[in-house]
């Protein structure tokens, strides 16, 4: 559509043969005559005008990945994207449901971006999304005000003095990726319904990060506070003597996730939403996310609990997954494992948790190939090396099979041992045990005979490795049985709070 000048989005939508919605009617029009009405496009000017709706079709026709026929450009996102309602066919829609149909909302990138970037999702009906965007815009320079006064004051209370904040204390928070401001917010516990007291929020979208990565982010640190604090999981927009409502961003995101919040309190995200909330916005590879909801459905762990450990960092998805799948006894293990008077319960849980950790060590090692040291130059030069590799855990034997990139011979082995070098393509089958016995060692000659075409070898302490027998394969952790015992104690006391 290189003549678009005037264009309008009646002569848009039927130049592609595209039903034009009277709910995108009514949208459209909800920055119309507002101080930001800069963020949509003006219909019937020229297209030398940068912000109307012929420039940036021009634009979108013109860029890397030129724009589909069904996307409709309704407004900017930041310097380089474009939120685009997904329109739909005149022939794919019944002519009752033409007048309100609602339509999905993409993000464009106009530059080069990585393909699973490109048409994320940002809402599921344009008119919310516009809605909740002239909302969180107006209340942006407000919240932003709040916090830097709130920042102030933190300063000389705590940071001058050297002290440390109460989480009944309201303190400031600002996420930032390469410099960017991304999120702020002020948070604190109250008391008054034992729950988490917000009363500033505001995020934007920039163009390296995904969509809504902001809120995402913004979203898991607070639902991590409110768990860490023991409350209930509610959180409460807004000071106590006025309550705002949800972040319409935040809901914004929510829908995007097939998540309701801000329904049964506008207010307030409940204890339930918060739960499905928290699920949404924690990462998990599809093996973990199964065993997890599994667990999660049959009452051996809370959602809460479960996002809490590996959205803060005290077991990765490999060692969380590891310990699902391999014992039955997760439920203590993830509300900070038993006592020690309870001796054999206690050993068969740092057990499970000794190699978890061990496994957890080589995927990252794995991921994490210094490329570097095996150039040949004289300048070593560091880059980003990581490769996220794949795995699947056996529950039955305990063993994990690793899927990586890596080729050559594998961390942590015997520099003479050919039996450990991976080649290209070929499967990695690891027995991780921190007391190794005849029985594993039998388990690993039957895995090698079943699987001959991968690479198998037991994983033990560096300073339990003479109780491997020669002729089997081995990689050996760079940590003694204690160190592990150590990091396995601090991860179980990490997970001593919250109160389900």
């Amino acid at each position: 559509m290189k003549d678009s000048s005037l264009l309008t989005y009646t002569e848009y939508c039927r130049s592609r043969s595209l039903v034009f919605p009277s709910t995108l009617v009514g949208a459209l029009q909800i920055f119309d005559g507002s101080d930001y009405s800069e963020y949509t496009f003006t219909e019937g000017v020229e297209n030398t005008d940068t912000t109307g709706l012929s420039w940036i079709v021009e634009v979108l026709e013109d860029a890397i990945d030129p724009i589909p026929k069904n996307l409709i450009p309704i407004m900017r996102i930041d310097e380089s994207s474009v939120a685009c309602a997904v329109g739909l066919y005149v022939d794919e829609v019944d002519a009752d449901e033409k007048a309100e149909y609602a339509l999905k909302v993409v993000r464009w990138h106009i530059g080069r971006v990585p393909q699973q970037y490109q048409g994320e999702l940002l809402d599921v009906d344009a008119f919310l999304f516009l809605e909740s965007a002239y909302k969180a815009i107006a209340k942006r320079e407000d919240n932003i005000s709040s916090v830097m006064k709130l920042a102030e004051k933190y300063h000389v209370d705590f940071i001058a003095n050297g002290t440390r904040p109460k989480s009944t204390d309201m303190r400031p928070v600002q996420l930032a990726s390469q410099n960017v401001i991304i999120g702020l917010a002020s948070l604190c516990q109250d008391q008054f319904f034992d729950g988490l007291r917000v009363p500033a929020y505001t995020t934007c979208q920039v163009p390296h990060l995904a969509a809504n990565e902001g809120d995402r982010a913004l979203a898991a640190l607070l639902l991590c506070d409110a768990f860490q604090n023991g409350g209930t999981m509610e959180v409460r927009f807004g000071p106590h003597y006025k309550e705002a409502q949800v972040p319409p961003s935040l809901m914004s995101y929510a829908r995007s996730q097939g998540v309701e919040i801000g329904y049964e309190d506008e207010f307030a995200i409940t204890p339930r939403e918060s739960r499905q909330l928290f699920l949404a916005v924690t990462p998990m590879p599809e093996d973990l996310e199964g065993r997890a909801m599994e667990a999660i459905d049959c009452g051996v762990i809370s959602p809460e609990r479960l996002c809490y450990s590996l959205m803060s960092g005290i077991w990765s998805a490999v060692e969380l997954d590891y310990i699902l799948a391999t014992s039955s006894r997760v439920t203590s293990i993830m509300k900070g494992g038993c006592g020690t008077e309870n001796r054999r319960a206690r050993l068969a849980e740092i057990e499970i948790c000794r190699s978890a950790i061990m496994s957890g060590m080589l995927v990252k090692r794995l991921d994490n190939s210094d490329l570097a040291a095996g150039a040949d130059t004289n300048v070593r030069v560091f880059e980003d090396g990581t490769d996220r590799s794949g795995w699947s855990i056996s529950e039955d034997d305990g063993v994990i099979a690793i899927a990586t990139s890596w080729v050559g011979r594998l961390p942590w082995t015997n520099p003479v041992d050919d039996r450990v070098i991976l080649k290209a393509d070929q499967g990695l089958i690891v027995v991780p045990r921190s007391l190794p016995t005849v029985a594993d060692f039998a388990l690993v000659s039957r895995l090698k005979s079943e699987y001959n075409s991968m690479v198998v070898a037991i994983l033990t302490p560096s300073d339990m490795t003479s109780l491997v027998p020669a002729e089997t394969p081995l990689l050996t952790c760079p940590l003694r049985m204690g160190e592990i015992d150590q990091d396995a104690e601090r991860r179980l006391s990490s997970l001593r709070v919250g109160r389900s």
